[in-house]
């Protein structure tokens, strides 16, 4: 049986479009998060509580386009984010006529006779839960507001997505823009460097059993699950945008690890940090080297980097004796005369310090030089 992490990263090696009706795409988005199937319950009947005056779907008054049957709209998987129920249950509990917007649809010469929709998913199933769960009718006979957008270019509508989904809608987390780089790439044959590199990290993930995810998804505690993208696999600036590189040594590192739960963001943090100074610096960093590391790791402070863990308990320490030291003439004292540690975080810039002078102490391999803005250096005594 396949993995949480295969099934995810399965569909990143789709070569074509994969059209499926809005019934499947809800009967898929209710299998990976349960709870929302009782949650739907509840906002059906709020729905129904808030709108007593409405029988049968055609009493809607909604927006005039192109007008169709509902059944003759089709989802693209490849181009569309992951379906967010929150946000659908949140339509169906407030919803309003002049809330919905047209359906942005395009003509597949695959799909003769129907109309994809690359935007205003989230509408489309609303109001075909409105529909058949609401007021029990059918597909046929029920007629919404598309508008048609005449471009064949799959890649040109994947790069509408992301620009037009502006603050009136739903932001893109940076989940749903590296799932789309990702498609992009791999689909449409993008040859844009940024998503070029999200396509080869997503391969460095799926290698590795991880698998690049979002808490609104559900699935952030499966085995694999990567939820840190920021300033790791996707950035916003160019300046802190990470090489490829730089996740095939933390992805290694994973596999090498052999734990089969999700990575704790404390613990993305300070390895890909840790990865992008040795990137930088020239410093390689294979399989043996990895493989010293993991033992280290897991030999000190068993490779637990959460924040309430060995390792941060260890850096602390360190940091209060280098503080104290730095500043003992201080007035800032607390009541029994202590001077009062300022500036310690779980953060690579108090991390960084103490991992790279122990591993120096207890490895043979060559580490970066990192020199911290607040002057931390640690002692030999608070190292173990």
């Amino acid at each position: 049986m396949n993995t949480h992490a295969q099934k995810i990263n399965a569909q990143y090696r789709r070569t074509n479009s994969n059209f499926i009706t809005l019934q499947q795409r809800l009967v898929e988005a209710l299998q990976m998060s349960p709870i929302h199937a009782s949650l739907l319950i509840s906002a059906i009947d709020e729905f129904k509580r808030r709108n007593p005056i409405w029988n049968k779907f055609s009493d809607l008054k909604l927006c005039e386009a192109i007008q169709v049957s509902i059944d003759k709209v089709l989802i693209d998987t490849t181009m569309q984010r992951a379906v967010n129920m929150d946000h659908i249950l949140d339509i169906i509990s407030y919803f309003e006529e002049t809330m919905v917007m047209a359906i942005q649809v395009y003509e597949d010469p695959d799909k003769p006779g129907f109309y994809i929709a690359w935007d205003g998913q989230h509408t489309a199933i609303a109001l075909y839960i409105i529909l058949t769960k609401i007021f029990g009718e059918q597909l046929a006979n029920a007629i919404i507001p598309i508008v048609k957008y005449n471009v064949k270019q799959k890649l040109k509508i994947r790069r509408n997505f992301i620009l037009l989904n502006g603050k009136a809608k739903v932001q893109l987390d940076f989940i749903d823009t590296f799932r789309q780089m990702v498609c992009g790439a791999k689909i449409d044959g993008a040859i844009d460097q940024e998503w070029i590199d999200c396509a080869l990290k997503n391969d460095y993930f799926e290698a590795a059993g991880l698998f690049a995810t979002h808490s609104k998804f559900g699935d952030e505690d499966q085995p694999g699950a990567f939820t840190l993208l920021a300033d790791t696999i996707m950035s916003k600036s160019l300046k802190t945008r990470k090489h490829p590189e730089v996740t095939r040594m933390f992805a290694r590192y994973w596999t090498f690890l052999n734990e089969q739960r999700p990575v704790a963001a404390k613990e993305a943090r300070q390895l890909y940090e840790y990865f992008d100074a040795c990137y930088k610096q020239d410093i390689t960093v294979d399989d043996d080297y990895l493989l010293e590391m993991v033992n280290f790791t897991k030999q000190y402070f068993a490779a637990d980097f959460s924040e309430y863990g060995m390792f941060w308990a260890k850096v602390k320490i360190a940091y209060t004796n280098w503080y104290r030291h730095v500043n003992a003439n201080s007035t800032d004292t607390d009541s029994y005369g202590n001077v009062i540690v300022r500036g310690f975080t779980t953060e690579w810039r108090c991390g960084a310090p103490f991992i790279i002078a122990q591993l120096r102490k207890s490895t043979k391999l060559k580490t970066p030089v990192y020199n911290a803005n607040n002057g931390f250096t640690v002692d030999n005594k608070d190292l173990w």
